[in-house]
């Protein structure tokens, strides 16, 4: 009954929380957003990843709610636009990364490219795979302005460029893989670093569910996310607080089993994952620079 009782509290929450919340869990009911929408339909057409994209809650993706709620987020707060440069932390071969392209002066991706231990990994670290630096193109499906895309091999928790050098940065589902909480919060740190004064910093993980959960050696629990993300770097300060609203009861109740269901998450929703000792979805937070 707790984790009952908790999921009918976060809905008194959101029933308060404001209009436009971009600090949030993966919310499944951005898809009746039609600003939203329009920015997730676009981003579609530069991902090959075709299985992350959705008209409809009833196949509702997490990491296509990450990378669109990422790209709204970053334009309502201004930060897109044509004299703009972005750093892609842990970004594989994002559709983000190309997207941006078309709109912003240059766009930087970081990751571990063709590291054998990281793009071997069968979750995340796929998306590094080294044939990205070989030939970009392969990745995105349409055109896109490629003398302004540089992808660079490098640690997300040392990042080697000059301070103050980026007017955003956005890391999505990575910094858990970093090391652990304390590398994620010296990552959340080399973020603020290299972002402008005023500039805007988008994080986002994968928060566990569970109720009394023991430590995951790589997830956060809400006071551990609060901990290493939220107050991870002293010059970040979060656009707005976080709403911990949970996902839909559908969700919660239906997540996706990774030890059980194999490729399932390509024919239905795939917003709460439980590997059956815990059960997590992704949280992400806007920060500007102090």
């Amino acid at each position: 009954m707790g984790f009952l009782n908790n999921w009918l509290k976060s809905k008194e929450v959101q029933n308060q929380a404001p209009v436009l919340q971009l600090n949030e869990l993966t919310n499944p009911n951005k898809w009746d957003n039609p600003e939203w929408m329009a920015v997730h339909r676009e981003l579609e057409s530069y991902s090959v990843d075709k299985h992350c994209f959705s008209e409809t809650k009833e196949y509702a993706y997490r990491k296509g709610w990450e990378w669109t709620q990422c790209l709204f987020g970053l334009d309502q707060l201004g930060a897109i636009h044509a004299n703009a440069k972005g750093l892609g932390v842990g970004a594989g071969h994002e559709p983000i990364l190309y997207y941006l392209t078309d709109r912003i002066a240059e766009v930087v991706g970081t990751d571990l490219y063709g590291n054998a231990a990281w793009s071997g990994r069968s979750v995340g670290g796929n998306e590094a795979d080294a044939a990205v630096l070989e030939d970009m193109s392969q990745f995105c499906p349409r055109p896109f302005v490629k003398e302004k895309l540089k992808l660079i091999n490098m640690d997300g928790t040392k990042l080697t460029f000059a301070d103050e050098q980026f007017d955003f940065v956005w890391s999505l589902s990575s910094i858990e893989h970093f090391g652990g909480h304390d590398a994620a919060t010296q990552s959340m740190q080399e973020m603020a670093r290299v972002t402008k004064k005023g500039g805007i910093v988008a994080v986002a993980t994968e928060l566990i569910l569970t109720p009394n959960s023991p430590s995951h050696p790589e997830y956060f629990t809400q006071t551990e996310f609060e901990k290493h993300v939220v107050n991870g770097a002293p010059s970040l300060t979060p656009i707005q607080a976080m709403d911990y609203s949970l996902p839909g009861l559908e969700y919660l109740l239906d997540p996706i089993m990774l030890h059980l269901e194999g490729d399932v998450h390509r024919v239905r929703h795939h917003i709460v994952l439980n590997d059956s000792r815990f059960q997590w979805t992704s949280a992400l937070c806007f920060f500007r620079k102090n």
